[in-house]
Order: structure tokens, then sequence, then C-alpha cells
């Protein structure tokens, strides 16, 4: 299954946030490459490093369990494991070290973690972009990213393992897409025999998060025995994130237009309402959510 499109929401808008911050994680990428592996570990995020306030600058020696053996009995797969110790490297970051909180959201661990990140960031960031204008929208990423790095840090506070990758940040922006677009038509290539189908991004992003709720309650069993792989709490912090933040800003604007004082009209202010009512509105896909007198995009209270 590979997700290759989407109904284009932009309006007019230009999503140049979108395509920068693709631009910017490729030339980050390619830094890692030339810089070496100490500046992809000093500037991953290390839970550890987060909960104690101290930058692990050395390899550490942690005890895992690990495969010993692995056989059949009674027609089922078993594992036994063994308690071994093992090498984690580690290496100087920036300070203070909870910034890594931010720089890990731009480092991946290679071509093809870059490559799925970013596509999932063009094919999906276009449309949540503009619908938030591109400053939210960049606030919004970042933000998104450090709640999914601590929530990720929450889940094992004490773990020494470096993570990086732009999948909190990106997993925020499928929530804001489910979240304003739930109807919204994705293709969906499911192979040559079949081609491309269509279905609603409620689903496909539902499904989407489905697994990753599953893996991260999965990775929880396995927590000791886990020596790379995945960040699922990661992406379900972004993604919670995504939705609470763009549910939250749309029921505060309208409570506050519920409440606010009214004011009295002046003739001048009731002719220009009265022509704007009559012209052709404006496309604005939070139209859906908000009340029909409640600020939109040109507004003050922008999301």
């Amino acid at each position: 299954m590979l997700l290759v499109g989407d109904e284009t929401q932009s309006h007019g808008r230009i999503p140049w946030v979108t395509g920068a911050l693709v631009v910017i994680n490729v030339l980050v990428f390619c830094a890692q490459s030339f810089l070496g592996e100490k500046f992809t570990l000093g500037f991953s995020l290390v839970p550890y490093e987060i909960t104690h306030l101290k930058d692990l600058t050395k390899p550490e020696r942690v005890k895992v369990k690990a495969p010993v053996r692995a056989y059949y009995a009674q027609g089922k797969r078993k594992i036994d494991y063994a308690e071994v110790h093992v090498d984690i490297p580690h290496a100087p970051g920036p300070y203070p070290i909870v910034l890594t909180l931010l720089t890990s959201m731009f480092l991946h661990g290679d071509w093809i973690h870059l490559i799925g990140n970013m596509w999932f960031l063009a094919l999906f960031g276009r449309n949540v972009e503009c619908a938030l204008n591109h400053g939210r929208y960049l606030l919004f990423y970042l933000a998104c990213g450090v709640i999914g790095g601590l929530v990720y840090t929450a889940m094992d506070p004490n773990s020494m393992l470096p993570a990086l990758g732009a999948s909190g940040a990106i997993s925020g922006i499928l929530g804001a897409y489910v979240a304003i677009y739930p109807l919204n038509w994705i293709k969906v290539w499911l192979g040559w025999w079949i081609g491309v189908i269509h279905v609603p991004a409620i689903v496909v992003l539902g499904v989407w998060f489905l697994f990753q709720y599953i893996a991260a309650f999965a990775a929880l069993e396995m927590r000791g025995y886990n020596m790379g792989g995945t960040a699922y709490w990661d992406h379900l912090g972004g993604f919670a994130a995504g939705i609470g933040i763009i549910w939250g800003t749309i029921f505060y604007l309208k409570w506050k237009n519920a409440n606010q004082p009214q004011e009295e009209e002046t003739p001048e202010e009731i002719a220009a309402a009265e022509q704007a009512h009559d012209a052709p509105p404006a496309a604005d896909p939070f139209n859906n959510f908000l009340p029909t007198n409640a600020p939109t995009h040109e507004n003050s209270h922008r999301l």
C-alpha cells in the first residue's frame, strides 16, 4: 500500500514552509554524512539526558535482555532471552541538553527513513499549512515535535538509546489533517492489479493510528529487550498534540465568539456587512467548524 496523493485545498496559497522543511531536513541529513556519527549522536534525543538534565558524552554500558535461542514447543515459536551488557555510544550535545527535543527532529537514520518522513510531510503538510497560514504552521510543527519527544521520554525516562527523526512533528501534521479534512479523499495505490483507489482521510489515518497504538503498547511489553527500532510513543504523542491543538483552538474561538460583548454597528459597518454578505464566500476549511459569524483567517483571531 502506498499513499500517492490527496485533494488539494490550497486555495491559491503556496505551502513554502513545507517545502523549506523538506529542504532543511535533506541538507541536515547531508551534514550528518559529512560530520559523522558524533554529530548525529550528540544532537539526537536521549530520554535519560532530558530527565536527568545531563549530557552523556561517552559510551554508557547498560544491561539489556537479548535473544539467545529460538525454538518451537507445542507448535509455537519461543525465544529464550538472557541479560547481557552492551555499550551505547554517545557524544557531546547542545547546551542546554533539552534542545535535543528540537534538534533531533531534523536528523534521520538513513535515506529510507528520510524519504518516508519527507513524503508524508509533503503529502499532508501542504493542505495543513494552507489552513493554518505559514507562521502558525511552523510553530505548530515544532510544538508537535517537542510534545511527541516528551511523551516518548515519559514512557521510558531512563532509556539511553538515542532517538532521531521528524516523525513526532509529522504525526502532528497527520492529526491536524484528520481534524481539518476528515473526509478529504486520499489516493492509495494497492498494487498493479488493483491500482489507485480513493479512501477518506479519516479511514487512512485511523488505520495508521491504530497500528501505532498497538505497536506502542507492544513496545512497552518489550521494554528491556528492544535495542532499536521505531519510537511509536513519539508518533502517538505528536498525533494527539496535533488533534488537541486544532480542536482546542476551534473550541476556544467558538467560546470567545459566543461570549464577546455585542457592540452597536455604525451605518457604514452595516452597509459593509451587507455587501460582504452578498459577495461569494471565500473557501475556508474552518467554516465547517466555526459559527457563521466567527472570526476567519482574515481576522485577528487566527489559528
